[in-house]
């Protein structure tokens, strides 16, 4: 008996420690054709933190204890960075073409080791969303290897799988055609889905460029961030749009990213967060740096604490944003309705994902929760969006009514200003031509005074003048103040004589009753007898004249009367506003078909105030002439007349305390026209 003893114990020790104890693992039957399978509870896994395990050393007997059994029909090991080992042993009880489904796009690497019932290697196959598309044995969104050995026989498999995103998968056999059929109600779901999120993203698009309000650029960007990472989930960016190019898969959480940074614009426009409170607003600007910083973890290679943060972040930020939709919704703002609903579909939809990735509930075989709960929120965001145009049409429309309203008050009141402004434009039109009509006897008084100046002033002066020159001083016996007195009556008639006579003239101008008589002359002969004429006069003040001209003719065509009057008056304000001592010249020239004569003078020069006023009749300057010479204040507004009659032009330049020059021009003639006087 304690033969048999030791014999069965020893058989015991055996098989406890034996390799082959591995056989005790429930093996998969393939043995109906019909439905697909899942092999979940009977599969058994193996942790790999370092990522270093080769398949020598998982067959290994040391690592065969450390298996453990599954107990789930999904696989799932939530987010995480270590590979995981599946052991599975299957046998084939009946002929067909079989398959294992690896039952997730998403999956970064996947190697599959098949073993005999010798425990010897026979295939190895890798793919996985890291390797170029076409690595796949069959091309298509899920991974699916081929279960190709003889009915009856064993096969042992060794599952390597890694991801930088939530590791869950349903692990399935069947046939090919149990696949295409779950394949396509699959893409049958996901047609709908992405095609239901393409229709909105192209509606709204649509009305950005139509109303180029950045609050539809921030929804279709976010409406794309989400389908940019479902699609990616699924594979079918992979698979149609970048599929030799699988380094754009391993930054697939950056739409996480995006996904809170254009939610978090969105919101902020759509509440006016910035308006309505800057605490709020400060909220909401958390997630944009989480967000950025999101992004910012995956592109530097730290997938995994990325995607950690973009579940915990978008968690947070859906209830923060839920969070500002009641407050919103209790302060009347009317499109908060949709926002609410909107965001808590959401929320539901990811706290259901992350309690999937998690493995805290069951995972979904066609659409996940996020699909549901995005698809709810995009459609209910759209709601909106079009609640808040709504709002906004039926304010504007108010406004506009409003404006109406306001408008036809306005134009009752103009339309009472109108007849009340007839009514004073006619009085003062009234009164205006009453005005008129006093002016108009005024003007005609004027000139009768004119007149009466002309023929009843004018010809007793003549004769006190003609009597003063009859008496001989000389003869008679006078004293030397008598002969001065005469003197003085002279003169005196001399100068009233001569501010009638430009009284006259300025009326005459004013009145077109000028008739010139212009000729041809040369400039410079006229200057030269103007300055005779002075010279006298010039003396007594010892001012020295002085007369220069360019060499060449200097024809005008003026009135030569006319214009011996404008330069006397120039000269003769020259002489009266010059100091003892000091130079009146005049210089003639010609350049650029215009002839000019410049009259200055050293006196104390003209301020640009008085320059304003220079020309105009009885005006007063502040300077005044150096030895108390009378002035009327009608010379240079006659001067202007004249000057302007003969088509000429005259300008004034001064400086204080160096002198003044009057610079006179006309077009220069080409010849000296003889004209009988």
């Amino acid at each position: 008996m304690t033969t048999y003893f030791k014999y069965y114990f020893g058989l015991l020790l055996i098989i406890l420690l034996s390799p082959l104890n591995s056989f005790s693992q429930t093996t998969i039957l393939l043995d109906d054709s019909t439905e697909l399978h899942d092999i979940g509870k009977q599969t058994y896994y193996l942790e790999d933190t370092s990522l270093k395990l080769s398949i020598e050393e998982i067959i290994n007997s040391t690592l065969e204890t450390k298996y453990k059994e599954y107990t789930q029909e999904t696989i799932n090991f939530s987010s995480t960075a270590s590979a995981y080992w599946l052991k599975f042993r299957i046998t084939k009880t009946i002929p067909g073409d079989f398959y294992l489904n690896v039952g997730s796009a998403f999956i970064d690497s996947i190697s599959l080791y098949e073993f005999d019932d010798k425990n010897q290697l026979i295939s190895t196959r890798h793919t996985g969303d890291d390797l170029p598309f076409n690595t796949r044995e069959i091309e298509v969104g899920n991974y699916l290897f081929a279960l190709d050995f003889d009915v009856n026989n064993t096969r042992t498999f060794y599952l390597r799988v890694k991801s930088d995103q939530p590791l869950f998968f349903p692990l399935r056999v069947g046939t090919l055609p149990n696949f295409l059929n779950y394949e396509h109600d699959l893409d049958f779901l996901q047609g709908i889905y992405f095609g239901f999120m393409l229709l909105i993203f192209l509606y709204n698009l649509f009305l950005y460029f139509s109303t180029r309000e950045k609050i539809y650029l921030y929804y279709i960007a976010y409406v794309f961030s989400i389908t940019w990472f479902m699609a990616s989930v699924f594979g079918y960016f992979f698979e149609y749009f970048w599929p030799n190019t699988p380094f754009i898969n391993q930054i697939v959480v950056v739409s996480s990213g995006l996904t809170m940074i254009t939610a978090t614009l969105f919101t902020q426009k759509f509440l006016n967060t910035k308006e309505s409170g800057s605490m709020m607003h400060k909220g909401s600007m958390v997630f944009l740096i989480i967000g950025i910083l999101i992004c910012a973890l995956v592109l530097l290679g730290f997938k995994i604490e990325g995607l950690k943060l973009s579940q915990g972040g978008l968690l947070i930020m859906a209830s923060y944003f839920l969070i500002l939709g009641i407050r919103f919704k209790l302060k009347g703002y009317r499109p908060a309705k949709y926002y609410l609903l909107a965001w808590g579909a959401l929320i539901i939809g990811i706290c259901f994902a992350i309690l999937e990735s998690l493995n805290l509930t069951f995972v979904m075989t066609y659409l996940n929760a996020m699909q549901i709960g995005s698809a709810l929120e995009v459609l209910l965001l759209s709601f909106a969006l079009g609640d808040r145009i709504n709002m906004y049409k039926k304010q504007k429309e108010d406004a506009q009514l409003e404006a109406l309203l306001a408008a036809k008050e306005n134009e009752r009141l103009i339309q009472e200003q109108n007849v009340i402004l007839e009514k004073k434009v006619k009085e003062r039109t009234a009164e205006v031509a009453i005005r008129n009509e006093e002016l108009v006897n005024l003007n005609k008084e004027k000139d009768m005074l004119v007149n009466i100046v002309a023929h009843d002033l004018r010809t007793p002066l003549s004769h006190i003048r003609l009597l003063i020159q009859l008496i001989d001083v000389t003869s008679l016996d006078l004293t030397k103040d008598q002969v001065s007195y005469l003197t003085e009556i002279d003169n005196s008639a001399d100068r009233l004589s001569q501010m009638i006579g430009r009284i006259l003239n300025i009326h005459a101008l004013e009145t077109n009753r000028v008739k010139l008589k212009n000729q041809i002359i040369d400039l410079v002969e006229l200057v030269n007898y103007v300055v005779r004429c002075f010279r006298l006069t010039a003396e007594d003040k010892e001012i020295k004249m002085i007369t220069t001209s360019q060499p060449g003719d200097h024809f005008v065509e003026v009135d030569k009367n006319y214009m011996i009057q404008v330069l006397e008056n120039l000269v003769s304000n020259a002489v009266k506003f010059s100091e003892r001592g000091s130079e009146v010249i005049l210089h003639v020239k010609s350049q650029d078909a215009r002839t000019y004569v410049v009259v200055e003078d050293q006196g104390p020069g003209i301020s640009k105030e008085d320059q304003k006023k220079l020309f105009g009749r009885f005006q007063r300057l502040s300077a005044q002439p150096t030895e108390g010479e009378a002035s009327i204040g009608l010379g240079l507004s006659i001067v202007k007349k004249y000057i302007e009659s003969m088509d000429g032009e005259i300008h004034c330049e001064s400086e204080l305390g160096i002198g003044t020059k009057f610079i006179i021009s006309f077009d220069s003639k080409d010849h000296l026209e003889k004209i009988e006087s």
